[in-house]
C-alpha cells in the first residue's frame, strides 16, 4: 500500500471513528439524564477531519521497506501510539472536545479503541492488497 493511500484510508477511518465515538458519547450523556443541551460548534466536522489527517501522518514512519528486528518494530509501534495520542489529545484540547478530567479520560479511552480498530483495518487492507498483487503475479506467470 503506498503512503498516500495509507494516509487517505487512515484519515477516513479515524475521522469516521471519532465522529462515531463523539456521537456515542453524546447519546450516552443524553440517556444518563444530563439535561445539558448538546450543541456542536460549526468547526467540529472540520476538526474531526483535521485530527484524522494529522493522526494518520505518523503512520508513514511505520511503513518501511527495511527489515526491523522485533524489538525495533515494537518500539516503533509504541512510539507511534504515544505520538498519535499526543496529536489527538492536542487536537481535542484545541478544539474543545472536553472540559473535565472525565472528558479527558473518555477521549483517551476512545483513542485506544479507535487506534486498535484502525490498526486492524489497516493491516487487513495491506494484506488484501498483497493478496491481489500476488494473484495478479500468479496470473502473469501462468500465461507465460
Amino acid at each position: 500500500m503506498n503512503k498516500l493511500k495509507l494516509v487517505f484510508n487512515q484519515t477516513m477511518m479515524v475521522s469516521s471513528a471519532i465522529l462515531f465515538g463523539l456521537g456515542l458519547e453524546a447519546l450516552i450523556t443524553h440517556f444518563m439524564g444530563d439535561d445539558k443541551y448538546f450543541e456542536w460548534q460549526w468547526y467540529i466536522p472540520l476538526s474531526i477531519i483535521a485530527t484524522g489527517f494529522l493522526s494518520s501522518v505518523p503512520s508513514i514512519l511505520l511503513v518501511d521497506n527495511e527489515k526491523l528486528s522485533k524489538r525495533q518494530a515494537y518500539v516503533r509501534v509504541i512510539l507511534h501510539f504515544f505520538c498519535v495520542w499526543g496529536i489527538v489529545m492536542g487536537c481535542a484540547t484545541v478544539f474543545d472536545w472536553y472540559d473535565t478530567v472525565a472528558g479527558f479520560l473518555i477521549i483517551s479511552l476512545m483513542y485506544v479503541v479507535i487506534y486498535f480498530f484502525v490498526w486492524a483495518a489497516s493491516w487487513w487492507l495491506m494484506k488484501s492488497d498483497e493478496k491481489k498483487i500476488n494473484e495478479a503475479l500468479e496470473g502473469i506467470r501462468d500465461e507465460e
